[in-house]
């Protein structure tokens, strides 16, 4: 299949990303090496799986990630199942890129190929920005290209953080194309994370083109540098 086939081929890049990460002893020691090196990973389950306000699995789906960074750049494999009427039962985005930081700014630079087994394999370059105004408060937005059909989809976002680790987020976002017909989207919610390791999100996502769902999701999030701490 053109997932596991693609999916190994990132997997020996991974490898050979973080070997030659700890081979550099001429340029760094590896105490300093090790420090700039993270593998971040992690799994959830959704009552359903949306995307930009239309629906991708008729029920729940599960989903999962990992992503090895070395400083600012990054690598990563994400997945999900999709399963009900789709023709698709699984889908894989393999991607990179980097995330520069200039004080309360953050910014990442990458691409993303999203792989089906059964649909036309599909890619984006994206851009993303997000600025901390506060502690508690933060907006941005994100812009993602298609290059193949020519398409810009573009993404406001705004955080607020509150007491006891709960989250309020909202995020709306259309294409880009210039017709007056382009579908809008929007979604916001409340999460709640426990011990920076589980957070419950419950998310109302509608749109001018579907009608309005309820998404409830579970998800499991560390790192290795974060596990080394404990």
């Amino acid at each position: 299949m053109k997932i596991i086939r693609t999916a190994a081929i990132i997997l020996a890049a991974t490898v050979a990303f973080s070997s030659s990460a700890f081979s550099a002893d001429d340029i760094a020691t590896q105490e300093e090496i090790a420090s700039a090196f993270d593998v971040a990973f992690g799994v959830a389950l959704t009552s359903r799986y949306m995307s930009r306000g239309a629906s991708v699995s008729d029920g729940p789906a599960f989903q999962g990630y990992i992503e090895p960074s070395y400083g600012m750049f990054y690598a990563g494999a994400w997945f999900s199942t999709i399963g009900g009427d789709a023709d698709d039962d699984v889908e894989v985005d393999l991607y990179l890129g980097v995330r520069p930081e200039f004080g309360n700014l953050s910014l990442d630079f990458g691409y993303a190929h999203y792989l089906y087994d059964e649909s036309e394999d599909s890619g984006e370059i994206y851009a993303k920005a997000t600025y901390a105004f506060t502690d508690f408060f933060s907006a941005g937005g994100e812009l993602y290209y298609d290059h193949v059909y020519e398409t810009t989809y573009g993404v406001a976002n705004v955080e607020i953080g509150l007491p006891y680790d709960f989250t309020l987020s909202a995020a709306i976002g259309t294409y880009l194309d210039g017709d007056d017909t382009d579908p809008v989207d929007w979604n916001a919610g409340l999460s709640y994370t426990f011990n920076d390791l589980v957070t419950i999100d419950g998310r109302y996502h509608d749109s001018n083109f579907d009608h309005g769902r309820f998404v409830a999701s579970i998800s499991l999030d560390t790192s290795w540098s974060a596990l080394r701490r404990k």
